[in-house]
């Protein structure tokens, strides 16, 4: 009789087990497997400005870039920064983000922000550096008006 009870809660205790490390195994291939192209950063890079987020922002960027962004953080300080970061992306409507192409040893990712009023074109200069996709330079074009405002009701047109 104790033989029938023991053996369900070892099935139950194995089945338990597995579920738990095929779960850890699966996050941890997951994190492997984070920032493997190019482009991914700039998602990171946009997650980062809405959330607030100093350090997840800094990780994006690879120095001198990063250098001169942690002297602008301390120099303004934490509260503010994470708030100057919020309010960077909160007038942006919409991001579109073009192929990375390769070009003289690093990847460029063009961007393009829309605004409620123009559309922005940034293009990112990328590396990978240790494993990891940086930001080592941004190159910014001329704002383009839009001819329909962002938002405009259709029976207005």
């Amino acid at each position: 009789m104790k033989g029938e009870r023991i053996l369900p809660a070892i099935l139950t205790a194995t089945i338990l087990g597995a579920l738990v490390l095929w779960s850890l195994l699966r996050s941890n291939s997951a994190s492997t497997r984070k920032n493997t192209q190019p482009d991914e950063v700039v998602w990171a890079l946009v997650r980062s400005c809405r959330e607030g987020d100093i350090q997840g922002y800094l990780n994006c960027f690879e120095s001198p870039l990063r250098d001169r962004l942690e002297r602008l953080a301390k120099e303004q300080g934490e509260e503010e920064f994470s708030a100057y970061l919020r309010q960077l992306i909160a007038p942006v409507k919409g991001v579109a983000v073009f192929e990375p192409k390769e070009k003289q040893g690093n990847w460029e990712v063009v961007v393009e922000f829309t605004f409620s009023d123009r559309t922005e074109r940034q293009v990112f200069v990328m590396r990978k550096i240790k494993g990891e996709w940086k930001i080592v330079g941004v190159e910014t074009s001329k704002p383009a008006p839009v001819l329909v405002p962002y938002g405009t009701p259709v029976k207005e047109l």
